[in-house]
């Protein structure tokens, strides 16, 4: 079959004959429809990850059943599938209470183990989600975690009816953080400094949409009747943002990271201490996000059409990655048969 391998680290994904995955106990093999592009696959390619190489990227993806290894029962051949990327334990206090995100032995599809940007891929059973006939393959890959990771933050903030919500970045994450946002009864700041994602998150729903710079906290002050945000979501993978992104707190507010980068920032610890704030990691999502954020879509509250603008064959994974830097690209979905239909 053929895949994108990633044989060292900051340079272009090869396109490689590889040998297709043998489904073992428990696991099938599903062949690709769509696979989402986004943040983390950059941040692997850099070496963000330490991951070992050689390794195919992907994450975000849908399929179809190919074929099914001993001791699976719940699916068979012909299904249509979304997939949970994240392999865990299933056993340990994090898994056992539905934190299989931070299971301390899991393994990440495209990170730890081969991905999706591929025709096929194996995975476990259990990790499948039944789709929906309506549901195409493209928009399923793109809830399974343009979707799925920002529901999962805001689940995280404990974003309710009548708060204020600041999103710092607007791209593939930020951008459904706002819609989710809106559903849940918040009023959404948005901040962005390219005017076309700008344009972006008002369409998606924010009440305010202002450029970052170095007043940026009091401008939310001023937005918010000299509180500040009781919540902000940090999709922007930069240490100055981080910083600016704690500076738009309210007393009691809560800030929730969503994108990764290496470089430390600097916080006081009174600040955290006499405004009682908190910041808290959002790592991925879970099974049951991806599942809700299905439901959410079926039943016509959100919008996906932002992130299915690019569509490009497995060959064009390089382009895919440049989009990642453009200011007029959210999302880019790799369909490895796209030639071939």
């Amino acid at each position: 079959m053929k895949a994108a391998v990633l044989t060292s680290y900051g340079q272009p994904f090869e396109i490689l004959d590889v040998p297709r995955p043998v489904p073992g106990q428990g696991e099938v093999l599903v062949r690709v429809e769509a696979c989402g592009v986004c943040g983390s696959d950059h941040f692997l390619q850099q070496g963000g990850f330490a991951s070992t190489l050689p390794i195919i990227p992907g994450h975000e993806a849908s399929g179809v059943v190919e074929s099914c290894g001993p001791g699976v029962d719940d699916f068979r051949a012909g299904d249509r599938v979304a997939i949970y990327y994240i392999q865990s334990c299933g056993q340990c206090k994090f898994c056992l209470r539905g934190q299989t995100n931070i299971c301390p032995g899991l393994k990440r599809m495209g990170v730890d183990i081969n991905g999706a940007i591929a025709e096929y891929v194996a995975v476990p059973a259990r990790n499948l989600i039944p789709l929906p006939e309506r549901l195409s393959f493209s928009e399923a890959a793109v809830l399974t975690d343009a979707v799925a990771t920002p529901y999962h933050a805001l689940r995280m903030a404990g974003v309710g009816e009548g708060d204020t919500v600041v999103v710092l970045g607007v791209g593939g994450i930020g951008s459904n953080a706002i819609q989710l946002a809106k559903l849940l009864g918040a009023t959404v700041i948005a901040v962005s400094r390219s005017p076309s994602k700008q344009r972006l998150a008002e369409k998606m729903g924010a009440d305010e949409t202002i450029g970052p710079d170095g007043h940026l906290a009091e401008r939310i002050r001023s937005l918010t009747g000299g509180l500040g945000a009781d919540a902000v979501l940090q999709c922007a993978p930069s240490p100055e943002m981080d910083e600016a992104g704690f500076a738009c707190l309210a007393p009691g507010g809560r800030m929730v990271t969503i994108a990764a980068n290496q470089e430390p920032f600097r916080l006081r610890s009174v600040d955290f201490i006499w405004g009682e704030k908190t910041i808290v990691g959002s790592r991925g999502f879970t099974k049951r996000d991806i599942e809700e954020c299905i439901r959410l879509y079926e039943s016509g509250r959100l919008r996906l059409s932002h992130l299915l603008d690019h569509q490009l064959p497995l060959e064009k994974i390089n382009q895919a990655m440049d989009n990642l830097s453009d200011p007029n690209v959210v999302r880019t979905v790799i369909r490895p048969h796209m030639t071939r239909e």
